[in-house]
């Protein structure tokens, strides 16, 4: 029991540790210039009126953008309470390595934005956390009065980071709450839940952001004439064209509960083997015509029902098709919105995709169970070598990015009519760590590193030298 508990508690200071070190090399960028220079008290002076309801999100991003121990604090607690918590949803049943290697293996995309940013961090994170914790309480048979209490505070302070979670909060409540009437369980959770979220909604659309007309963040004015092409688009690529590792894993699953259901396991694998096949080559929704894209939309609806009838029809425990399916449904709901709103991009995707690696392990039967349970230690491996290749990652481009900034002012000094500013190594960790053109990041990355404000900046991609405008033409051979 002692060497047990020793060993879980050494798992857990390991991946806390890992985040700390990946906070201390992460590199501030976009937004987070912004938020770390006298812009971001500005908006806090005037209360974010006019800016967002994210209130919560952005005073933590006013003090990590500011202070190295809170941003390592806050990074590694919220990041490790985040496995722990879809963890535990699988009721500890799986080994905490495996968790940690799905969750770190997500599109890079979703990385970027989320843990390789700050500014997608303090909101996307945070928010993932507390509504992880709330399913968590909600899955309980007989939840305490003191869990009951915290669901009702934590549904509603999590709703002062990201507007699409605040109403799809809202919506997972009453579905949560309707399915609890029909299976006739207890209630009790649900109505906290709800009463939380409903508050704290009301609250953060109360900012005249959401009502200023002009603003990026209106709320009103849809655009129902975009839906199918945003669905065959960017919708459809984030949630699941672009999911390669899932895709493979859910597959190689339904292979194996899917027995007596030949044609529809043989159309999954089919459909899995042109997207894998897609993703591998590079193709995206930005280099197809549009009727391919009606058709890849086709042939994902019909994987999506696949999937659904060959778990209803397998030998997996009622419970655990149960969680899946409302799992499922809500991953949906949360990117629902964004058929209709912008901005949307990949750091939308963070609590879908944990959803959708619960449901991957919800729908494992016996025999899978046991393979992973042989296999911890190959599991554990990868885990390690996966969380060793982010650190190499973001430590080059830490020590790149000061030499970067170096190298500019010397030319600078030196009277080079250009400076030029090197791309970073592996600028795909993080989210516009080199804004291209002279734009307002541009700006705010001069002002946030005291670099001269007549400095005109080229950039460099190691092997190119890159004129811009005002200064030049971009040739073809040198665009990205």
């Amino acid at each position: 029991m002692i060497t047990t508990t020793f060993k879980k508690s050494y798992i857990w200071l390991s991946i806390c540790a890992f985040y700390a070190l990946i906070a201390s090399l992460l590199l501030l960028s976009g937004d987070d210039w912004a938020w770390g220079s006298k812009e971001g008290w500005s908006r806090l002076e005037n209360g974010f009126d006019y800016y967002n309801g994210r209130y919560l999100g952005n005073v933590i991003e006013i003090f990590i953008t500011r202070s190295l121990l809170f941003r390592i604090a806050i990074y590694a607690l919220i990041n490790t309470g985040i496995v722990y918590m879809t963890w535990v949803l699988l009721n500890r049943k799986y080994s905490v390595p495996l968790i940690l290697a799905l969750v770190v293996s997500m599109p890079i995309a979703i990385y970027a934005e989320t843990y390789g940013w700050l500014a997608g961090f303090a909101n996307y994170n945070t928010s993932l956390l507390a509504i992880l914790y709330i399913l968590y309480v909600a899955k309980k048979k007989q939840p305490k009065i003191i869990e009951l209490f915290l669901v009702l505070i934590v549904a509603f302070l999590g709703q002062f980071f990201v507007e699409n979670v605040s109403v799809a909060s809202i919506v997972m409540a009453v579905i949560g709450l309707l399915l609890a009437m029909f299976y006739k369980e207890k209630k009790v959770v649900f109505i906290m839940w709800l009463i939380g979220a409903a508050v704290g909604a009301y609250i953060m659309f109360s900012n005249t952001a959401y009502h200023t007309e002009g603003n990026m963040r209106e709320v009103g004015g849809l655009d129902f004439t975009v839906l199918f092409t945003t669905m065959i688009t960017s919708w459809s690529e984030f949630y699941f064209k672009d999911n390669l590792i899932l895709i493979v894993l859910f597959t190689i699953v339904l292979a194996i509960i899917g027995k007596g259901q030949k044609y529809l396991v043989g159309s999954v694998v089919v459909i899995a083997m042109y997207f894998i096949i897609r993703n591998l080559v590079g193709l995206s929704s930005t280099s197809l015509p549009y009727y391919l894209l009606v058709v890849e939309f086709i042939l994902m609806c019909i994987y999506l029902i696949a999937l659904l009838i060959i778990v209803g029809k397998s030998k997996v425990k009622n419970e655990n098709k149960r969680y899946f399916y409302t799992y499922f449904l809500y991953a949906i709901i949360l990117l629902g919105p964004f058929l209709l709103i912008t901005p949307f991009g990949p750091r939308n995707m963070l609590l879908t995709y944990i959803l959708l690696v619960i449901c991957l392990l919800l729908i494992c039967d016996e025999k899978i169970e046991g393979w992973l349970a042989k296999g911890k230690n190959p599991i554990a491996l990868a885990a390690i070598g996966l969380c060793a290749t982010f650190l190499i990652m973001h430590g080059a481009n830490k020590l790149e990015d000061q030499n970067r900034y170096d190298q500019l002012i010397e030319e600078y000094e030196a009277g080079a009519k250009y400076s030029t500013l090197t791309r970073l190594p592996f600028e795909k960790l993080g989210h516009d760590l080199t804004p291209r053109f002279d734009n307002l990041q541009r700006q705010r990355q001069i002002e946030y590193y005291n670099l001269p404000s007549d400095i005109r900046i080229r950039l460099s991609n190691y092997v190119h030298i890159e004129p811009e405008p005002p200064y030049g033409p971009i040739e073809p051979k040198y665009l990205r």
